[in-house]
C-alpha cells in the first residue's frame, strides 16, 4: 500500500481526507509545519499532500526544504486562489496542486496520477528505457529515473522528469502546452497551463547551473515548447 504524508492543520479537513483515502493508502497525518521534516526524514513516503497555510512553518518553506534531499511527488492543497501563490509552489518544486474547496474525486485522481507517473517502468508511453542525445551530452534513464548533462547528475521533480523525458523522446518536435497537459496530467484543466511554464522554467534553471547559457527547451512563441539537441561541451 502506498504511503502518503498529509500535512493539514484543519481538523475537519484532516478527518475528511482520512475517511476518503484510508481504504486505499497508508496515511500519516501532521497538523503543523514544525514536525514535518523530522517525520519525513524518519519514514519513507510515496507522496506528500501539503497545505500552504500551516502553523510554524508554511508549505512553501517545507516544499523548499524537502526538495533539497528528495524528489518525492508533492501535491499542494491550498485555499489560496491567487495564481502567483500557485506558481510559487510549482517553482519551489511542487508537482501539482489542488485548490480548496475541491471534490474528492479530483483529489484522488491527482494523487493516482502522480503515483502512477512517478513509476515510469509501468508507463507504456515510453518504449526505450535510456535516451541519449549528442553522444551522451544529455542522457535520461527511465528505469532508475536519473538524468546526466555534461556527465553531471541533475535532480528533477517527478513532473519535471516526466516533462523532459517526453520532450526528449521527440527532439525538435513542438508540443503545445495543451498537448503536454493531455499527455502528462490525467486530470487537468486550463489552470494547469501555467504549471507547464513553471516546470519548464525550473528545468532550464537546473541545467544552467551546470552549464551557464545551456539551451535545452526552446519556447516556440504562439505554439509551445520543443527540446533542442544540446551542443557537446567545449
Amino acid at each position: 500500500m502506498k504511503r502518503i504524508l498529509i500535512v493539514e492543520d484543519e481538523q475537519y479537513m484532516q478527518e475528511l481526507m482520512q475517511i476518503q483515502l484510508q481504504s486505499q493508502f497508508d496515511l500519516t497525518l501532521v497538523d503543523n509545519g514544525a514536525d514535518v521534516l523530522q517525520i519525513f526524514k524518519s519514514n519513507e513516503f510515496n507522496l506528500i499532500l501539503l497545505d500552504i497555510m500551516l502553523p510554524y512553518i508554511n508549505g512553501f518553506e517545507l516544499c523548499k526544504e524537502i526538495r533539497k534531499s528528495s524528489n518525492v511527488p508533492i501535491l499542494m492543497v491550498t485555499a489560496r486562489t491567487d495564481l502567483k501563490d500557485t506558481i510559487k509552489g510549482l517553482e519551489l518544486g511542487a508537482d501539482d496542486y489542488v485548490t480548496k474547496p475541491f471534490e474528492f474525486e479530483e483529489l484522488l485522481a491527482r494523487i493516482k496520477s502522480l503515483l502512477r507517473r512517478s513509476s515510469f517502468k509501468d508507463d507504456e508511453t515510453y518504449d526505450t528505457q535510456i535516451l541519449s542525445l549528442n553522444n551522451g551530452t544529455l542522457v535520461i534513464n527511465l528505469d532508475n529515473r536519473s538524468i546526466t548533462f555534461d556527465s553531471q547528475f541533475i535532480e528533477l521533480t517527478s513532473k519535471e522528469f516526466q516533462l523532459l523525458a517526453l520532450l526528449m523522446e521527440s527532439p525538435e518536435r513542438v508540443f503545445t502546452r495543451e498537448k503536454l497537459l493531455e499527455l502528462l496530467w490525467d486530470y487537468a484543466d486550463e489552470r494547469e497551463l501555467r504549471a507547464i511554464d513553471s516546470h519548464v522554467k525550473n528545468i532550464r534553471t537546473k541545467f544552467k547551473k551546470i552549464r551557464p547559457g545551456a539551451k535545452i527547451i526552446r519556447t516556440v512563441w504562439g505554439m509551445g515548447y520543443q527540446l533542442i539537441i544540446p551542443e557537446a561541451p567545449t
